[in-house]
């Protein structure tokens, strides 16, 4: 059995942007997303801004909300 960890690089200034431009969109201010999926809107901020990464999980609830593909939020315009 082969144990190797894989790690992905993201680059958050480009997630958060495109959370930020997709939350927009959808007409959401930083509060009703939070509430949305469950996280303050604190957080929502960091991940805009590009201090956190949201977990997986959270990151799957953020693009079935936004209904965009988790693809297109990491993808750079």
């Amino acid at each position: 059995m082969i144990d190797e960890k894989i790690e992905i690089t993201l680059d958050v200034e480009v997630m958060g942007a495109n959370l930020k431009k997709f939350r927009k969109a959808k007409g959401l201010s930083r509060e009703e997303f939070a509430d949305r999926i469950g996280v303050s809107s604190r957080i929502i901020a960091d991940y805009e801004d590009g201090f956190k990464k949201p977990s997986l999980p959270t990151f799957y609830k953020i693009s079935v909300i936004l209904g965009v593909s988790m693809d297109s939020i990491l993808r750079k315009a």
